[in-house]
């Protein structure tokens, strides 16, 4: 017979005690671990993986990267082998169509045909397309028509667009990258505008509106695709030298080479009183160099005994002006290049490598990964343990990630430009210089890519496809492979210097 008030039954079956048991033993066989798994099983035992985390369910960032900017080079070379696309009404070779292709979508304007006088109006477009989609982003485009056919962006498609465009966080980023494509239509209509202006004085109306948004998107999404060169108009239809003409471009061009993250944070400035890090080194070194490369420019006296010893002073410096604007990021070239000195070549291949800001039109190592290397040597040298700039400390991961993208640039410049040299396609400096150019998805030129063989014209092509994709697909992966450690090993010195 039970005790009355040693029990709790309950609806369920396993929580009731047998009669006459005290409850403190129920209390035990309740609160009691499970039995311990077989010895035989434990080897076929796993632990239940997440859902939608399977390995090899879904491709990684950096994969669909580069597969879509392929996919974007696939297509691209495919409608320029069209013979509605060559002037001659005959195709043009796959190699040529495949190198236009790849500078196009890499918007980085190195050319191996002329885009005024080799290809018809129908070419012309297609590039312009390719270099309008390469400069914003396949990605933003893929947003655009997700949303337009009501389609909803999953979490995985979120990850990618953040890291594509420079996001902090994952959420609103479909509402960013239609902000993207927003603020670039809304730029190059302005300036498309404006060109449209100045030009229709010499130029018939509608020619000159053709001209006007080929270039106000080139010269936005840092380009450097160009309708003047191998013209008889000369440089830029007559207004090489004009200032309101290289104003509206070279602006274009900085816009571009800024980023909608920059460019946002500036819009915000005047409410939050406040710029990012990132914004505030992009500002500080893009003054710089723009400064310190237009003076050392100056300083050749080639430029003024013989390219421009025709022009006044005043167009003197907007011509400078705009060469070193265009040499970081876009490659609009309104001076020979070629008939400059070499320490000008020089001055401009280094501005090339630095390039413009991360998530942005323009390509090279970006401003922030030298403002970041710049930081960390005054901190070595000052004995600072902490990398600061502007009152905030750059974070050690940060540090990391900016040396892995300038040494891997740096070694696939190199090997590049070596491959070449062995190849014998020209001398060290000129295939150095082209080698950056399309690295950097600059687009200036020595007028030698035009001599170079297949096998060259692919290691160039291949160079402004990393270019454009490399230093990004490196802070994805590196983004995507961090794991707290749980091991922490000795530390150990190794003797630098």
């Amino acid at each position: 017979m039970s005790r009355t008030g040693t029990t709790n039954p309950s609806s369920d079956p396993a929580s009731a005690s047998q009669p006459g048991q005290p409850d403190y033993l129920t209390r035990i066989r309740l609160e009691a671990p499970p039995p311990p798994i077989p010895p035989s099983d434990v080897a076929d035992w796993t632990p239940a993986q997440p859902p939608n985390r399977r390995s090899g369910q879904r491709l990684q960032t950096p994969q669909v990267l580069i597969i879509g900017f392929g996919l974007l080079v696939l297509v691209g070379t495919l409608l320029l082998k069209l013979p509605a696309a060559s002037a001659t009404n005959h195709s043009i070779g796959w190699m040529d169509a495949f190198f236009t292709a790849t500078s196009a979508i890499t918007v980085t304007g190195l050319a191996v045909l002329t885009t005024a006088t080799d290809f018809t109006r129908f070419g012309q477009v297609i590039i312009l397309v390719l270099l309008q989609v390469g400069g914003v982003g396949f990605i933003a485009f893929s947003v655009l028509l997700l949303r337009l056919v009501g389609r909803r962006v999953t979490l995985n498609e979120r990850m990618i667009i953040q890291q594509s465009l420079g996001a902090e966080k994952a959420s609103g980023v479909g509402r960013l990258a239609l902000y993207v494509l927003g603020v670039t239509l809304s730029v190059e209509g302005v300036g498309a505008l404006l060109l449209w202006l100045r030009w229709r004085t010499t130029i018939p109306d509608g020619e000159a509106l053709w001209l006007a948004i080929f270039h106000a998107i080139s010269s936005y999404c840092n380009a450097g695709f160009d309708l003047f060169s191998g013209t008889d108009r000369g440089i830029l239809f007559g207004f090489g030298s004009d200032f309101a003409t290289l104003a509206t471009m070279g602006t274009l061009i900085l816009l571009g080479g800024f980023g909608v993250t920059v460019l946002y944070d500036l819009a915000s400035f005047r409410r939050d009183r406040m710029l990012a890090l990132n914004t505030r080194i992009t500002l500080v070194l893009t003054l710089v160099l723009t400064v310190t490369g237009t003076i050392l420019m100056m300083l050749d006296s080639a430029i003024y005994s013989d390219v421009l010893s025709h022009l006044p002073f005043l167009e003197k410096l907007w011509v400078s002006l705009f060469t070193i604007v265009s040499a970081r990021t876009a490659g609009l070239t309104i001076l020979p290049l070629d008939q400059l000195s070499e320490a000008t070549q020089a001055i401009i291949m280094i501005w090339m490598f630095i390039g413009g800001a991360p998530a942005s039109m323009a390509g090279g190592v970006t401003t922030s990964v030298v403002g970041v290397l710049l930081v960390s040597v005054i901190a070595t040298a000052k004995g600072r343990t902490a990398a600061v700039a502007f009152d905030r400390a750059v974070p050690t991961e940060t540090i990391f990630k900016a040396v892995a993208i300038m040494t891997v640039s740096t070694l696939l410049v190199a090997i590049v430009t070596l491959s070449l040299s062995l190849l014998g396609q020209g001398t060290i400096f000129t295939e150095g210089f082209e080698v950056i150019s399309a690295f950097a998805n600059a687009g200036y030129s020595l007028n030698f890519t035009t001599s170079l063989d297949n096998w060259g014209r692919f290691l160039i092509a291949f160079t402004m496809f990393w270019g454009r994709l490399g230093p990004l697909t490196i802070v994805v992966a590196l983004a995507q492979s961090e794991q707290p450690s749980l091991i922490h090993h000795p530390e150990e010195p190794v003797i630098l210097g």
